[in-house]
């Protein structure tokens, strides 16, 4: 089984095209994945650290296994890998600020991968653990080059609530006890997708970020766009 997995498909772009179903697929991690749940999926790319995939390794069985870590282990925060200690979780807003002025190149690398891939042999998916913050991000970025207003952009990433609002909740109950409130409060908010998360990153970005920081180019986005698009 595969948590929080949608397929972009039936997205509509500000210029009245849709995606097309079947290509572009977001997912928290695969680590409990069937071979069903990958059905007509040809590739996929894992933005985890290294140490989350030997933790808990994806199961990919006939597709292409990509690991393109967003980050690496020394800005693991950003991951949730573990809660050992009771210092308050830090701020989501303020991580997601620093994830996009701070990785450009390695979003660069994985929006490419996703905007090359060959589409004939099947969909590609990108996933990180929970499927919010660098999978949310990820999404953002190629709704972005799709041409999807923000407020969809939004729409599809606060999804993710669907599946982690009782997962926090149940989290934040059970870390009271062994961690405490505030603790636990702070833990609740980073298992969540909230608006001023991605809010934050839209700000880090700019207004030309596709173009100055990830440096890709009208024709690559107008050839992604043919495949990709009704």
């Amino acid at each position: 089984m595969i948590s929080n997995m949608r397929d972009l498909g039936g997205i509509k772009t500000k210029d009245g095209h849709i995606i097309k179903t079947g290509m572009l697929i977001r997912s928290a991690q695969l680590s409990k994945a069937e071979k069903d749940d990958l059905k007509g999926i040809s590739a996929v790319i894992d933005l985890r650290t290294l140490g989350e995939q030997k933790e808990a390794p994806d199961q990919t069985y006939d597709a292409t296994y990509m690991s393109l870590p967003v980050f690496a282990e020394m800005t693991a925060g950003l991951s949730h890998e573990k809660e050992a200690e009771a210092e308050p979780f830090p701020d989501m807003a303020m991580l997601y600020d620093m994830m996009m002025k701070m990785f450009p190149e390695s979003f660069r690398k994985i929006i490419l991968t996703i905007m090359h891939h060959d589409f004939s042999s099947g969909a590609i998916l990108w996933h990180c653990t929970e499927g919010k913050d660098r999978c949310g991000m990820t999404t953002a970025l190629i709704l972005e080059v799709l041409g999807v207003d923000r407020d969809i952009i939004l729409e599809d990433y606060l999804k993710t609530n669907i599946v982690n609002l009782p997962k926090a909740a149940m989290l934040k109950e059970k870390l009271k006890v062994s961690h405490g409130e505030i603790y636990a409060e702070s833990m609740y908010h980073a298992f969540l997708a909230e608006e001023r998360y991605i809010q934050a990153a839209w700000k880090a970005m700019g207004d030309n970020y596709l173009s100055d920081s990830l440096h890709i180019s009208d024709e690559e986005i107008l050839q992604f766009r043919k495949k990709v698009l009704l």
